[in-house]
């Protein structure tokens, strides 16, 4: 299964329609079978809909936060996965989950700032516990822009690292890799934003992770405020769609 990652800022010059087939197009050419968006617009969220759904693409929105225009939202190939119900949302998180047959994918978008920490490991413990509920029905996925950099307290519960009685596994820092000589990212063609990741799930505490996986991945975005913007190190000008990358990563054989 190949899912993606992706902030898609809340912003298009060109209006929705225009910046969703765009997305889309993205999208459909890497053959991605789901993927999390980050900062979908409330007020384009219809355009951005038809334009997908023009694609071959299935898009389920969040609930919007109180004083928030951006919402998060999960996307799917029309008919490679079924869904089972419709989105759902954690309260207090800016998330959208939608359950498949045997499987929960989590798009989520962190609290951002760096004086916000307490505030994201708050919200991770919330995804946690709402999470933990799903894969007792499957596996289950969470991707998003954290806004977190890898060490921080919200990274160390998902990824088992803390005292804290916790599922999760860690597939691939993938967004960190971006532009630092790791082994795994790959630039493709299209705009300079685009790269793909391979990501491998590996237990950090395998006495705490039960019989079915949990990967993630995350992205950092605008890395606060540092020279260069993003991790990809472009500019905002130079991003496409995106102040973000688009992330991809191999996981759950759903042949298995």
């Amino acid at each position: 299964m190949l899912i993606a990652q992706w902030n898609i800022l809340n912003r298009a010059s060109d209006g929705w329609e225009a910046k969703g087939a765009v997305l889309a197009d993205a999208l459909v050419r890497r053959g991605v079978d789901a993927a999390c968006l980050q900062e979908v617009p409330a007020d384009g969220l219809d355009a951005l809909a038809a334009a997908f759904a023009e694609r071959g693409l299935t898009l389920a929105a969040g609930r919007l936060r109180q004083g928030r225009t951006d919402l998060c939202a999960v996307c799917w190939r029309t008919g490679a996965l079924e869904p089972v119900g419709g989105p759902s949302g954690v309260p207090g998180v800016d998330c959208a989950i939608q359950a498949f047959d045997g499987l929960a994918v989590c798009s989520y978008h962190g609290a951002w700032g760096a004086f916000r920490q307490r505030e994201r490991l708050d919200e991770a413990r919330l995804l946690d516990a709402r999470l933990s509920r799903c894969a007792a029905k499957g596996a289950v996925l969470l991707c998003g822009d954290f806004n977190a950099m890898p060490d921080e307290p919200a990274i160390r519960l998902l990824s088992g690292l803390s005292e804290a009685p916790t599922f999760w596994t860690e597939a691939q820092d993938t967004a960190a890799m971006l532009g630092r000589g790791g082994p795994y990212p790959t630039v493709l063609p299209g705009t300079s934003a685009e790269a793909a990741v391979i990501a491998r799930s590996q237990g950090l505490n395998p006495g705490l992770v039960p019989g079915r996986r949990i990967d993630y991945m995350f992205s950092y975005g605008w890395n606060y405020g540092r020279p260069g913007g993003w991790t990809g190190g472009v500019s905002a000008e130079d991003a496409g769609p995106s102040d973000h990358a688009l992330l991809t990563a191999e996981t759950l054989d759903r042949d298995a």
